[in-house]
């Protein structure tokens, strides 16, 4: 009772640094505008945002993490309604978070909208250890808030499936089966050996979620692998990949690819750390159109790179 306490008290405090509202006029372009913890209604008007500035995040995406915590969400809201800025802190635990979707409407990013944006978000998860993913052509500008510690690279890779690779399904001592029918405690515990953390409520607003395909290796009855695939607004995206070896990857690969319909894109973000994630890429010569780096503001968190194939967000996840 004394730590559930504890922890609503935490939640209480966070709530109102979040809560104590920015309002700013900026005579340069007379914008009246307030920085505000978001709120479920306002989902639909930052997708829109996001859709306008190319972003491809859909929306049932924006209700996982909003379902996971809100608690570290902050929109920008003009004084019409309109959100022109998003940042955000997801707490994974006590002392570990990530940052997530740092953006502001073209048009008003000469106003430092995303300095204030990211300073209120920073203060707010003050002692934890905060990561991100950063365009690899931008890290400098994370610097200013303490993010100098980087960790691995990930290439945003996109395009059609090779059939010749997905029709070759390795077999073996292990069996691939759907991820509805396992023990989904068994499916947590094996992520959180690779993310690090346990993310119960996450996985579950993710991968149980009506549009998922899951599917789960296991040897002997134990998990050595699983694979989300779930529709993007464009393509498909492959969150996560994660297995023990790359036989077991091509085969959860595979099973999880022949849920794409004819014609349409696989998205797959996987660490250029792990050498045979680069070779599913080129197998199914799907194209690189992002370079992004992982930074933290305190220490690297240490992840078992080789048995990551895609990650399982580009925002709001250790991996």
């Amino acid at each position: 009772m004394v730590a559930f306490r504890n922890t609503l008290l935490r939640l209480v405090q966070m709530r109102k640094l979040i809560t104590a509202n920015v309002r700013t006029y900026s005579s340069k372009s007379d914008i009246n505008y307030e920085i505000r913890p978001m709120r479920r209604s306002d989902i639909q008007g930052l997708y829109e945002l996001l859709a306008e500035n190319k972003w491809n995040m859909e929306k049932s995406y924006l209700e996982c993490v909003f379902n996971t915590d809100p608690t570290g969400l902050v929109v920008v809201v003009k004084d019409d309604g309109e959100i022109i800025g998003h940042n955000g802190i997801l707490a994974h635990s006590e002392t570990i978070a990530s940052s997530g979707m740092n953006i502001v409407k073209e048009g008003y990013r000469e106003l430092g909208i995303g300095q204030k944006l990211f300073r209120r978000v920073m203060d707010v998860m003050a002692e934890r250890n905060v990561g991100g993913t950063a365009l690899s052509n931008r890290i400098s500008f994370y610097h200013q808030f303490g993010w100098k510690i980087q960790s691995f690279t990930l290439h945003y890779s996109m395009g059609k499936v090779n059939k010749s690779f997905i029709s070759e399904v390795p077999s073996g001592d292990f069996e691939v089966v759907p991820l509805k029918d396992v023990n989904f405690k068994d499916v947590v515990a094996y992520d959180t050996e690779l993310h690090t953390v346990p993310r119960p409520v996450y996985l579950t607003q993710w991968a149980l979620h009506s549009s998922a395909n899951g599917y789960v290796a296991l040897k002997s009855g134990r998990v050595v692998g699983y694979g989300v695939l779930r529709p993007a607004d464009v393509g498909h995206k492959m969150f996560p990949l994660f297995a023990d070896d790359p036989i077991l990857a091509k085969a959860l690969f595979c099973h999880l690819a022949s849920h794409i319909p004819e014609g349409e894109d696989l998205i797959f973000v996987h660490p250029i750390e792990n050498e045979l994630s680069n070779q599913f890429v080129a197998a199914n010569e799907l194209t690189s159109y992002l370079s992004m780096t992982r930074l933290y503001n305190k220490w690297n968190i240490e992840v078992d790179i080789n048995r990551v194939y895609s990650t399982s967000s580009t925002e709001y996840a250790i991996v």
